[in-house]
């Protein structure tokens, strides 16, 4: 699609929108609270006060990408329509920057479009996106990429909803969402270790550690319930989320404790639970997370204390669905359940008895 003047017009207005209202008015916030069809709802600033732009080299990329990721942010490709799980998700919540974790666009923003890409109205902030000319694939449209580190997101069309009446026509693969927002100080890890009631009890206890949110990753099936994990056939395994301050406990010593917390040589499962939607994974974020789990890893075949291989698997993060409420804090909730008392509570002391000085 051609690039026209009217587009550029509504983008500068779209850019001094986000600018200007960092802070929500105490107007807009009266209009909205009384439903006022004409309210403006004020774009929320989510951690996007970087400064310094994320660079790296093709390798570094590809080292830290998935191959498909690295084709659609660093090779411009395309996904296929339709075949992303994130072209359905409608939760309340906001979009990432897959290599750079930049916040792009926020839940709220997103419509359906019928094209089978994610699509949105507007950026969540101005330092999200940035537009630039495309002219390949015989035609001139407009480029969307990440603002922090240049990743190819897609592209956007001037045929959008109203108010912008922009469609920022987005690959999912370069996305990751998040359904609950990062408090401020505060830093998350991914795993799956077995049953996530067992987990979740035993990181509860950690020094540091203020939430863990019991969930589904490492398949492509969006929304996932319980009953479609344990069919073993979403390829999601049984997952947590710790919500950590990094000033008190280190990505490192969250290691410790999870690696005490199983065997890590057990193929596809923990103690009783068998099958992959119970196998053990560190799903890493960023570069950094990637080469301490495997340097633990490397660690532990050195110092010789199993005879068997480890079979953790280490996995760039992809997303991450919470599991039913009734699944939160299980084990907390039931101590009398038959499964809790002879797994669960024997897992958290068989762990303790390892990482005293890490308890709280």
């Amino acid at each position: 699609m051609k690039i026209i003047p009217a587009f550029f017009l509504v983008w500068n207005v779209l850019l001094f929108a986000l600018t200007s209202c960092a802070q929500p008015s105490e107007v807009a916030s009266k209009k909205k609270a009384a439903n006022d069809p004409n309210a403006v709802t004020p774009v929320v600033q989510f951690d996007t006060a970087w400064t310094e732009k994320v660079v790296k080299t093709q390798a570094e990329w590809k080292a830290l990408l998935t191959p498909q990721q690295f084709h659609i942010t660093q090779e411009q490709g395309t996904e296929r329509p339709f075949t992303c799980a994130l072209n359905k998700v409608h939760d309340e919540g906001v979009f990432y920057c897959v290599c750079c974790q930049n916040p792009l666009f926020a839940s709220t923003h997103k419509f359906d479009s019928g094209t089978g890409w994610p699509s949105y109205n507007k950026p969540i902030s101005s330092k999200s996106v940035k537009i630039t000319r495309d002219e390949s694939a015989g035609m001139v449209r407009n480029e969307v990429a990440c603002q922090r580190c240049g990743a190819h997101l897609g592209h956007v069309f001037d045929d959008g909803p109203p108010p912008t009446n922009l469609r920022f026509c987005t690959d999912g693969v370069a996305l990751i969402f998040q359904t609950k927002m990062l408090p401020k100080g505060l830093a998350k890890a991914t795993f799956a270790a077995g049953c996530f009631w067992c987990e979740g009890a035993v990181f509860q206890g950690i020094k540091g550690v203020q939430e863990v949110v019991s969930g589904y990753s490492g398949g492509k099936e969006a929304n996932p319930t319980y009953e479609q994990v344990g069919s073993g056939k979403t390829g999601h395994a049984e997952s947590f989320e710790v919500y950590y301050d990094p000033k008190v406990l280190s990505y490192a010593a969250l290691l410790r404790v999870y690696f005490a917390s199983i065997n890590p040589t057990q193929v596809n499962g923990q103690g009783p639970d068998r099958g992959a939607q119970y196998r053990s994974i560190v799903f890493y974020r960023n570069e950094d997370e990637r080469t301490q789990a495997s340097d633990f890893v490397a660690d532990l075949l050195k110092s010789g204390k199993y005879a068997l291989p480890i079979t953790v698997e280490i996995k760039p993060f992809e997303h991450f669905w919470q599991a039913e409420d009734y699944h939160q804090n299980y084990v907390e909730l039931h101590p009398e359940n038959p499964y809790v008392q002879q797994e669960s509570l024997p897992r958290k002391a068989r762990t303790y008895q390892q990482i005293q000085d890490l308890l709280k």
